[in-house]
This record gives structure tokens, C-alpha cells and sequence, in this order.
């Protein structure tokens, strides 16, 4: 036991307390034994053990379980990531060597190793649906046209850039290391793009390979080939601007490379033969398919992105191929000690010797094996593929060795810390860490979400920005004297630009607003005008429908005079009667009384409409009857019209 234990030991079995005498007795420490005593510092082991554990049971397998979810989506985190993971739920900072300790201690579950990255597009490709589609349709075509395996081929390009070395283990001095002369493994840095244009059939036989250098097309140079020996080498040169297959030279190809090396297995083109591909456009063009149909070539082509599961050359031939150009270039610049830069004119002899050493029939044949297509199995590759899988985001929630509940409601935690606080229960204790657990289980949860959350607007931020169009710096910064010269930019020039931008969309804000008002603005104007515009409609409506109302009116009219003719000429003989026993009576009264003047009371039916108009026609018709003395008496004498039903009765108005 340590000094210092013995001493706590002795403390606690004391009634008094004496921390000097204490510490002079065990040879310890006095500051350390207080503390230690009063609980306000921990003993070292306690320490180490809180370190590495920095993180409960619970919250431990809730990571390990987010952690199954990111390799699920194809993301697996790095170390790093991991660290960030566990300061996030802790809320408290781990030490760099604590993502180590924490693989370590859960090495069943997970395991730390490099990895390649993988497109996105070809991990959203990985298919079942798609792989099953594309295996049908090769079954199909080698029933229908009885393909052999002889007359089955794969062809696909490999790019390498002259100089470049892959990334390698080295072993190196760690006092040069120290001394800091060791930066990295010297590579030439040649940057010269060449292809390989690879082709494989299924009877473990490659067609010799078709070499595309960068440079002007059909200038190939007789110092590249230099060491190529055409007695016991076979190979085909061509040169093309980006050192890339395009049309012709795919063209060229199939017919100087590919059905010359093939069309005798064919037994002279009568058989079919099945050529896979992808689908890049120097294979899959008019003029290649229209030739490929004319010589009884089948061509195949890969699902979209999938190439890395599917293709033979990719799966088993490339990466070999890669490597040992790589193990090459690295002997190459050791015995040249770097003192010689590299050119086209050695790449054929390192290139010829990586590819005898790559290009065996036993990479052949694993190539077509793991491709599912000989022996014909397509479940080598439907079976590491699961179509539409449950995710893995509860994995390692479920175990037994959980007590955290599963997505908990606010009953079930209300119900749990009931029990917990009941302690009379037979198994509060382990309620009180089911609870715990839960709350951690919860509190972690809530931390990774947090997290994704985080990650998920910064991606959103980042995409819209992302799709907003860059602008050239030089035409923010313009050079007038000489626009068409070399810009470099120095960081007070770049803050330059930046204001100048900043400037420049302000103002393009501010005409953006001006375009807004004005168009308000117009709208405005044009509500304005449509009102004006339905305010003079309705006018005219109006007017109209005066107009109407008069016509109709003057209609009625005329129909009404019409009927007072009819009436009077009907009753003609009716009214002289009466207007001469009216002459009469008015010519006694005159004699009696001369300021009196005679009157003519006409009789007319109740239904006859009365009007100024009607009065006139009457007192025109009047004077027709006797003129002579109707002229006189119709300019003194006042005319009385007095209405009565349809009898021959007259009726006196009253005066």
C-alpha cells in the first residue's frame, strides 16, 4: 500500500485529526493528504480510470451505435470525428489518445483501417435492383446468341500520370526525420497524361494494349519508343490532344486492335461476340455501335457508377497495374537518384513491365470470378448488396447489455421516476439505473441530432453558395493597359476585389428594389387606368340604357296617339255633338258675361294616356273640323280634356 494510503487509512480510524503529524509519521505529502482527505483530490488510479472512461456505459455503446449508422450511410467517421462525437455528449474535452483507447476497448464492434474514397454516385449506384437487371440482360444475350467464353471481353482505360507516384509505406531514419531533411518520398512530378486503352476476354488472354500519348494528334515520336522491341513486344501507339480517347481513336481501336486479335476465335466473324463496356462516348457512339452490329459484336454496358463492383478490369487488373507502375517509378528513381527527370521516352519499359507482372491469368481469372460472370453467378455480387436495408441506426441500442429504454415517452420516464423515488420497491436500485441510463441514452441522442443538425445547415448554407456563379477576379480588377496579360493577385488586391463586389452587389440590390417600385408602380397605374376604364363603361351603360328607356318611351308614345286616333275617329260623331252644344252654351254665357271665354270639354276613355303631345294632335284635329272658327277660338279659348269610362256619357270638368 502507498504512503499516502496507509496514511488515509490512519486518518479514518482516528478520532482527532493531525494532517502535520500525520504526514511527518507516513512520509507523505501534507497538502495531498488533506485534500485527498477532505475529498477535494483524487488518487491517480481514480483519475486514469475517470480519464479513459470519460464517457458512461450507456452513452459508449449510444456512440458505437451512431458510429454503425455513419458506415451504414457510407460515411464512417475518422478519429478525429470520433474525439468531436464524444467532447459533444461529455461536455467535456477527451485527450488525443482517447479515440485510440476507445476502438481498443470495443474491438468487436469496431475496428479502425484506411479506406478509399468512393464517389457518392457510385454508393447511391450499389443497386441490387439494378446489378439483377444488368445480369439478366447478359444471360440474355449469351442464351440468344450462344456467346462463348472465348468470344466474352471487357474494355476499359487506365490514365497515368508520367511521373506520380500512389502513396506507399517507406522506411525512413528517425534522426533525419528529426532533423527535418526528410519531407517526403521524391517523386519526378512528371505530369504528362498517357492512356491505356485494356481489353480482357474470358479464355484468360488480353488483347495487347493501345497506348494514347499526349501530344499533337499523329505525332507520335520515335524517341518514346526507343526500347519498344516489336519482335517479341506487341503493342499500339497514338497521340491525341489531352492524351484521352475520343471517337476516332476508339473507332481505330475496334477495328485495327480489337477485331483483328479476335475475329479468328470467332471462327472469321460468324460467331457473336459480347463486348462490356462502360459507357464512356468513344465506346458507345453511332458509328461504333453501327460497325459493332455490322460485324456481329454485341455490346454490353455497365449500369451508371458501378464499374467498381462490376467490371473485371477494375475489380481485379487496374489496381495491380497501378501499383506495380508505382513500385517501378519508385526503383527507377532510386537508381537514378533522382538525378535524371523522366520522360515519355522511359515509360514504355516501366509500363511494359508493370503490365506483364499485373496482366496474369490468375488476375484474370479472379477479375471475371468476383464480377459474377465466370462461372456465371450473380449472387458473388447481389449478396454484398441489400436492397433498401432497414437502417442500422439502432444497432447496438438493442443489447442486453442496455438498460436505457427504447425512444422513451414523458409517461415512461414519469412512470420510471416514480419508481425511483418509491424506495420501498424490491428493485429501486435498479430502477435508479435504468433511469440513468435512459437519461444518458437521451442526453447523447439529443447530442448527435444536435450535431447532424449542425452538419445539415451548414451543407444547405454551403449549396446555396455553391450554386451562385463565381465571378473572375481580373474583372473585378481590370487591367486597362493590358487586358489580355497574366493577373496575379496579392491579398491586398483580393480585398480589393472583394470590396468592389460587395460594392457591386449592393448596387445590384438597390436596382433590383428600384425594378420592385417601379413595378409596384405600374401595377398601380394599371389598376388606375382599368378603374377609369370601367367607370367609362359603365357611363355608356348608362347612356345607353337612358337611350333605351326614351326609344321605348317615344314607342310607347306613338302607340298611344295611334289608339287616340282609333278612338277618335270612332267617336267623331260624338264629339261634334258635343262641341256644338258647347258653342252654344259658351255663346250664352259670352253674351252675358264678355271676360268669360267659352271652353271645349273633349271626352276621352280613362285607358287613353294624357300628354302634352296628345293635346296638340287633338287641338290640330280640332282645327281641322272647323277651321274658320277653331283658329280664333283655339288661341283664346282654353281647351279641357275630361276623362271618362267607355260610355257615350261626357263628363263636365270642373271651372
Amino acid at each position: 500500500m502507498a504512503p499516502i494510503d496507509e496514511a488515509l487509512a490512519f486518518l479514518k480510524s482516528s478520532e482527532s485529526v493531525n494532517y502535520a503529524e500525520t504526514a511527518r509519521r507516513f512520509n507523505c505529502d501534507e497538502t495531498t493528504l488533506r485534500r485527498r482527505h477532505q475529498g477535494k483530490q483524487r488518487s491517480r488510479r481514480d483519475a486514469d480510470r475517470l480519464y479513459k472512461s470519460r464517457l458512461s456505459k450507456q452513452q459508449e455503446r449510444d456512440l458505437i451505435a451512431y458510429i454503425h449508422k455513419l458506415s451504414s450511410r457510407g460515411i464512417p467517421p475518422t478519429l478525429p470525428m470520433i474525439k468531436n462525437f464524444a467532447q459533444d455528449i461529455a461536455k467535456i474535452k477527451v485527450g488525443k489518445d482517447w479515440p485510440y483507447s476507445f476502438v481498443r476497448r470495443n474491438h468487436i464492434e469496431l475496428g479502425c483501417t484506411w479506406f478509399d474514397g468512393l464517389d457518392i454516385a457510385r454508393k447511391r449506384a450499389d443497386n441490387a435492383s439494378r446489378y439483377k437487371a444488368y445480369f439478366e440482360l447478359i444471360r440474355a444475350k449469351i442464351e440468344k446468341y450462344n456467346i462463348l467464353p472465348c468470344n466474352t471481353y471487357n474494355v476499359d482505360e487506365k490514365g497515368f500520370l508520367l511521373g506520380v507516384i500512389n502513396r506507399t509505406k517507406r522506411v525512413f531514419s528517425l534522426n533525419v526525420k528529426k532533423q527535418g531533411k526528410l519531407l517526403g518520398a521524391s517523386q519526378d512530378g512528371n505530369r504528362s497524361w498517357i492512356t491505356f486503352l485494356a481489353c480482357v476476354s474470358q479464355d484468360m488472354t488480353s488483347l495487347p494494349p493501345f497506348l494514347i500519348y499526349q501530344g499533337k494528334p499523329g505525332q507520335v515520336q520515335d524517341s518514346w519508343l526507343t526500347e519498344f522491341d516489336p519482335e517479341h513486344q506487341s503493342a499500339f501507339f497514338t497521340t491525341s490532344e489531352t492524351g484521352w480517347t475520343n471517337h476516332e481513336l476508339g473507332k481505330e481501336w475496334l477495328i485495327g486492335v480489337f477485331d483483328r486479335f479476335t475475329k479468328a476465335k470467332a471462327r472469321n466473324g460468324r460467331d457473336y461476340r459480347l463486348l462490356i463496356t462502360d459507357g464512356h462516348s468513344s465506346h458507345v457512339n453511332m458509328d461504333f455501335l453501327e460497325w459493332c452490329e455490322q460485324h456481329r459484336i454485341i455490346v454490353a454496358v455497365f449500369p451508371p457508377h458501378s464499374t467498381h463492383r462490376l467490371q473485371p478490369l477494375d475489380v481485379s487488373l487496374f489496381s495491380p497495374l497501378s501499383t506495380a507502375y508505382s513500385n517501378q517509378l519508385i526503383q527507377w528513381t532510386a537508381k537514378t537518384q533522382g538525378l535524371i527527370s523522366l520522360s515519355k521516352r522511359e515509360f514504355w519499359t516501366l509500363f511494359w513491365n508493370a503490365f506483364e507482372t499485373s496482366f496474369s491469368p490468375e488476375n484474370m481469372a479472379s477479375g471475371w470470378k468476383r464480377t459474377g460472370l465466370m462461372p456465371f453467378d450473380p449472387d458473388v455480387v447481389l449478396s454484398q448488396i441489400t436492397e433498401k436495408e432497414q437502417d442500422d441506426s439502432d444497432t447496438g441500442g438493442d443489447s442486453a447489455e442496455s438498460l436505457a429504454l427504447q425512444q422513451p415517452t414523458a409517461r415512461d420516464l414519469r412512470r420510471l421516476v416514480d419508481k425511483v423515488v418509491d424506495k420501498s420497491a424490491v428493485d429501486a436500485d435498479r430502477n435508479s439505473r435504468k433511469l440513468k441510463s435512459t437519461l444518458e441514452s437521451l442526453q447523447s441522442e439529443v447530442e448527435l441530432l444536435r450535431y447532424e443538425n449542425q452538419g445539415l445547415r451548414e451543407t444547405i448554407i454551403h449549396e446555396k453558395q455553391r450554386r451562385q456563379r463565381g465571378k473572375a477576379l481580373k474583372d473585378l480588377l481590370f487591367d486597362r493597359t493590358d487586358p489580355n496579360s497574366a493577373q496575379v493577385f496579392s491579398p491586398a488586391k483580393v480585398a480589393q476585389a472583394r470590396l468592389r463586389k460587395a460594392a457591386m452587389d449592393a448596387q445590384k440590390k438597390e436596382e433590383i428594389l428600384q425594378k420592385e417600385t417601379q413595378k409596384v408602380q405600374r401595377h398601380q397605374k394599371a389598376a388606375e387606368r382599368k378603374a377609369l376604364a370601367l367607370e367609362k363603361r359603365r357611363q355608356r351603360e348608362a347612356e345607353m340604357e337612358r337611350k333605351r328607356q326614351v326609344k321605348e318611351a317615344r314607342q310607347q308614345e306613338k302607340e298611344t296617339n295611334r289608339q287616340i286616333r282609333q278612338d277618335l275617329n270612332r267617336r267623331n260623331p260624338e264629339i261634334v255633338h258635343v262641341m256644338q252644344h258647347e258653342r252654344q252654351v259658351a255663346s250664352e254665357d259670352r253674351e252675358k258675361s264678355h271676360d268669360v271665354r267659352d271652353e271645349i270639354i273633349v271626352a276621352l276613355p280613362l285607358r287613353v294616356a294624357i300628354n302634352s303631345t296628345s293635346i296638340m294632335r287633338l287641338s290640330t284635329w280640332l282645327t281641322s273640323i272647323n277651321p274658320t272658327k277653331l283658329n280664333v277660338a283655339y288661341s283664346h279659348w282654353p281647351i279641357k280634356i275630361a276623362m271618362q269610362p267607355e260610355t257615350n256619357q261626357t263628363i263636365q270638368s270642373p271651372g
